[in-house]
């Protein structure tokens, strides 16, 4: 079995090409809102929690850049501890930690809701997401409507 920190994360191809490149500083990204692509991720994941949007991935499937260790090591230890955190409350139970590649399932799922759910919200009008401080909008104007 492998590590729970060591199980690459997975996404859509078109997430990757559009979503995450355009909003890391990777690859000539437009707009340079997160320095990498596992903070996007991150932050999809976590929309995603928030919002109960879990979708599962359909194909194609981008590269694999990282994972749970690439996020401890880049100053994310709190992040991917909290992602971890966020499967528990959601299974709301431990059985699952059992089984690692299901953990990295979940907040992949949770992750690609995240990201649609960002698209809906730019698609609408609502936010840009061209900056850290729109980020930052979005993170203020939400509202609870998750039952953790």
């Amino acid at each position: 079995m492998e590590d729970l920190y060591s199980i690459k994360f997975t996404f859509e191809k078109k997430i990757r090409e559009g979503l995450m490149t355009s909003l890391s500083n990777v690859q000539g990204g437009k707009y340079y809102v997160f320095g990498s692509l596992w903070e996007c991720f991150a932050w999809a994941a976590i929309i995603g929690f928030i919002y109960e949007k879990r979708l599962p991935l359909t194909p194609p499937m981008s590269d694999k850049p990282f994972n749970l260790q690439t996020m401890k090591n880049n100053g994310g230890e709190k992040i991917s501890d909290s992602l971890i955190c966020l499967c528990i409350a959601k299974e709301q139970s431990l059985d699952f930690l059992k089984n690692p590649e299901k953990v990295i399932s979940i907040i992949n799922e949770y992750a690609n809701g995240g990201f649609y759910h960002i698209q809906t919200m730019i698609d609408n009008g609502e936010h840009s997401f061209r900056s850290f401080e729109d980020v930052k909008q979005e993170i203020f104007s939400r509202e609870l409507v998750s039952n953790f």
